[in-house]
């Protein structure tokens, strides 16, 4: 799975009160989810994050797809977009996408139906909830790392990377939710830290600073399904958040 996909999974969790599986955060997720493939490409060494344009460094395409068509966006995109610019330009669908990867990969089920606005929607009936523990521990484990670590293990830089990036979609509490999550979420907290030594992982920190900051200065994000979008039972609108149905395959 890529990035973009363990930090859906980390978003996905069981409700309270009966209400099923929910995703949380959704009206942050999207603009994570962008600053996910910007992170994968800055630890392959595509792309450098900076603060005012993201540049290409390495046109080759890597071992992923959806990752290569996103560098050759980028390559393409002249001028060489601001951060933030890149964040703007995230897909409405672009958490409809996830959420169908997710399902193709039998990570998730989900079912769909039509609302009586006409609008596609859907119920997560299930998720791989095993699986989403055992990338729990596994962040834990890198965050207690030390940073400087990353520098020789491009694993551990990849988990960190995914920690702060947890951090900035709103994560935190879903991931170590209640008081015995307190300790994990300071230290995900201190690992985020703008000041924070972030070694080699350069831009993969500088995306997920940027998609943090974009949820906060675009007025759109905060409008995306205020109702959040629900499990079992719950009206969830995931199919593209126009309300269309991406590539079909729901």
């Amino acid at each position: 799975m890529t990035m973009g996909d363990e930090l859906l999974l980390l978003a996905i969790t069981p409700g309270r009160l009966h209400r099923g599986i929910r995703i949380r955060s959704p009206q942050r997720l999207r603009l994570a989810l962008r600053a996910a493939e910007l992170a994968e490409l800055a630890l392959a060494g595509r792309v450098d994050v900076g603060e005012r344009r993201i540049a290409v460094r390495d046109r080759t395409p890597v071992e992923v797809p959806r990752l290569s068509g996103v560098l050759r966006v980028l390559a393409g995109t002249e001028p060489a977009p601001t951060p933030e610019e890149w964040l703007r330009a995230a897909p409405r669908s672009l958490l409809a996408e996830y959420i169908s990867r997710l399902q193709d990969r039998k990570v998730i089920r989900v079912r769909r139906w039509r609302g009586r606005d006409g609008r596609t929607r859907n119920d997560i009936l299930s998720a791989d909830l095993p699986r989403r523990r055992e990338l729990v521990a596994r962040l834990e484990a890198a965050v207690r790392a030390a940073t400087g670590l990353a520098d020789d293990d491009p694993d551990l830089a990849y988990d960190l990377a995914l920690a702060v990036l947890v951090r900035s979609a709103g994560l935190a509490a879903a991931v170590h939710p209640g008081p015995r999550g307190l300790p994990a979420r300071r230290r995900m907290a201190a690992l985020s830290a703008p000041d924070g030594d972030s070694g080699a992982l350069g831009g993969a920190v500088a995306a997920a600073y940027a998609a943090e900051a974009a949820a906060a200065r675009i007025p759109d994000v905060h409008g995306l399904s205020r109702g959040g979008y629900g499990g079992s039972g719950a009206a969830a609108d995931m199919a593209g958040l126009d309300g269309s149905t991406p590539g079909g395959t729901w």
